[in-house]
């Protein structure tokens, strides 16, 4: 029998290819370890909401089945009628959200192309009005987004909080919010146009550890994937970490093993299949 029992992917660079699709051999590979006993589950810095449409299409958004959202501040069961139960939440406080959102602005501002969006504590993402004329607002809406008209009148805790430009200008932008945030809040790439603001003490490899923990399986048991810097804590977590071809070099140094397949070539399959079947 194969010692590793729960495989936890990610989603954005990792299952989905450059076109944002899932293979027909990742999903074949999927279900075939789903009837072997063994648990797939997808780990990504999305809404539970946005990860569900990836979970119906790899056959695992039934009850019974999990998932971890928010870069590991979340872990829910999938019930019956689709619904969704949180097992574990992490949020930023609202003070310290609020903090960000007015120290940032400014930052923000000093870039074109730069916008700032947030997730607030019903796990829905929340664009300002003073982005309705920029593209990104309709590809926000497109995608459920909710609109406020300033953020300072966002009540409550928030998940994350997302800036969104081009990396060189991030790279200020991040400089900036871990030297004024220091202690408050964690700043890590989700991609290379995607800045995220976090809780502290959440990360990915705390959300699987969380599942494992649940299920009764053993951290040397599981096996986690991924291609960005927010993956780094859950490929060192894991007894297993791989980074697939295409991943940054930060995720690379953290893993175990370095794949030569990519995103683009189905390498979620080649693992389960190598590592599940």
């Amino acid at each position: 029998m194969n010692e590793y029992q729960l495989l936890c992917s990610d989603i954005d660079g990792t299952l989905l290819d450059n076109q944002s699709e899932i293979s027909e051999a990742n999903i074949a590979a999927v279900q075939a370890a789903v009837r072997a006993g063994k648990r797939v589950v997808l780990a990504s810095g999305r809404t539970w909401h946005s990860m569900k449409m990836y979970e119906e299409r790899l056959g695992i958004h039934t009850p019974g089945q999990f998932g971890v959202g928010f870069n590991g501040g979340v872990v829910y069961e999938i019930l019956d009628g689709g619904e969704v139960r949180l097992l574990h939440s992490d949020l930023m406080p609202e003070a310290t959200a609020q903090e960000i959102f007015a120290e940032m602005a400014p930052v923000v501002a000093r870039y074109e192309g730069m916008y700032m969006l947030a997730y607030n504590n019903e796990g829905h993402l929340i664009a300002e009005e003073s982005l309705r004329d920029s593209e990104l607002f309709a590809e926000m809406v497109s995608m459920g987004a909710r609109v406020t008209r300033s953020y300072a009148e966002l009540p409550g805790d928030m998940y994350k909080i997302l800036i969104f430009g081009e990396h060189e200008n991030l790279l200020d932008a991040s400089a900036f919010a871990k030297a004024q945030f220091a202690g408050k809040c964690q700043c890590m790439f989700s991609a290379r146009q995607l800045l995220e603001l976090i809780p502290m003490g959440v990360d990915k490899g705390r959300g699987v550890s969380f599942l494992a923990a649940h299920l009764g399986i053993p951290m040397s048991q599981v096996i986690c994937m991924g291609d960005e810097g927010n993956d780094l804590a859950m490929l060192q977590a894991a007894g297993l970490g791989i980074a697939v071809a295409n991943a940054v070099p930060d995720a690379i140094a953290a893993a175990d093993v370095h794949l030569d397949v990519s995103n683009n070539e189905s390498a979620l399959a080649k693992v389960i299949n190598h590592y599940l079947l």
